[in-house]
């Protein structure tokens, strides 16, 4: 998966941005439409057979699924469908379709060198502290006084959400481990890479020409689609190093990684404390301190700086030859 070409790209017709845009979002509104009736139709055959919601019972248990028979399958079943329907599926045929290119060029370049994967890692790892730091700060955070109403609605939705994500991550044996893993950590990693890294920040830097400003763009629009206001300083931050990672490697495999990184561990950590193997607890509130973040800091942009310069290097060997 790489960055495309100049001379590629010239080849593609010329559109007025405004349309890319409405073309782009069209088809996520259509995935999601289609993604969400396709998951109705699955979960309400299987309920009729195993147990579970009807019709006019689906939206409850997606607020209370703790009162419906195999809630959390069901619910795997219907993010796993509305998930690839809103990303991957449709950043799939934007490129096919608008841009024009075989679904083949996706995966044209070879996979990362060890080294790349190995930096993308550790600075993933490195980078936990001041993300948990910086995930107490922001679930702290007050609008004024006038936007009272505004902040009493974004709590609300985020308590709603962390009740589905506790139901959701409740589960100790090894099947719904490697079911959870798939849904929350490996769908999401390359649906979400492909369409924000592969598709957007690549759209907005060719009509920039400005790659910080595409980065950082990108990284606003993919922390606001979660609707998680109190966590968007984070998950902003997170995508900016994501586009990072994929501009300096020329490499959509490298953010799709650090992305499964970041989603897997959380799910690795809370099985293994079901399990009693750790003693851990998720919240937002964190124990790391600001000499802790600091380090955290430091350690993630040297890492990060060690991963471009390899990606550099890998970059000029190849051009050598």
């Amino acid at each position: 998966m790489e960055e495309i070409q100049p001379e590629i790209i010239h080849s593609v017709p010329q559109r007025p941005p405004w349309r890319n845009v409405m073309l782009l979002l069209g088809l996520v509104l259509l995935g999601t439409s289609i993604g969400n009736i396709i998951a109705t139709i699955i979960i309400i055959t299987l309920a009729s057979s195993f147990g579970g919601p009807d019709l006019e019972q689906l939206s409850m248990m997606l607020q209370e699924p703790g009162q419906f028979p195999h809630a959390w399958w069901y619910l795997m079943i219907f993010h796993s469908i509305s998930h690839s329907f809103t990303f991957l599926i449709p950043g799939v045929i934007y490129w096919r379709w608008s841009e024009q290119h075989k679904v083949e060029e996706f995966v044209s370049r070879p996979l990362p060198a060890f080294s790349v994967w190995a930096m993308v890692l550790l600075s993933m790892l490195a980078f936990l502290p001041l993300n948990s730091w910086i995930i107490e700060w922001n679930s702290h955070l007050h609008l004024p006084e006038g936007l009272q109403r505004l902040e009493n609605w974004m709590r609300h939705k985020e308590d709603e959400l962390a009740v589905m994500t506790q139901f959701m991550t409740d589960f100790n044996s090894w099947p719904k481990f490697f079911i959870a893993l798939c849904v929350t950590a490996i769908i999401p990693s390359v649906g979400e890479e492909v369409l924000f890294r592969g598709i957007i920040q690549r759209k907005i830097f060719h009509k920039t020409r400005d790659i910080h400003s595409a980065v950082w763009l990108t990284a606003v629009l993919f922390s606001t689609i979660h609707l998680q206001f109190y966590g968007f300083v984070p998950r902003m931050l997170l995508g900016a190093m994501m586009g990072y990672m994929y501009f300096w490697t020329r490499n959509l495999w490298a953010p799709i990684f650090a992305h499964f990184i970041n989603n897997g561990l959380t799910v690795l950590i809370i099985f293994l404390s079901h399990r009693k193997v750790l003693d851990v607890e998720i919240s937002t509130e964190s124990s790391v301190t600001w000499v802790g973040a600091g380090v955290s800091l430091v350690l993630t942009a040297a890492l990060l700086w060690g991963l471009k310069v390899i990606s550099q290097r890998s970059s000029n060997l190849t051009n050598d030859t």
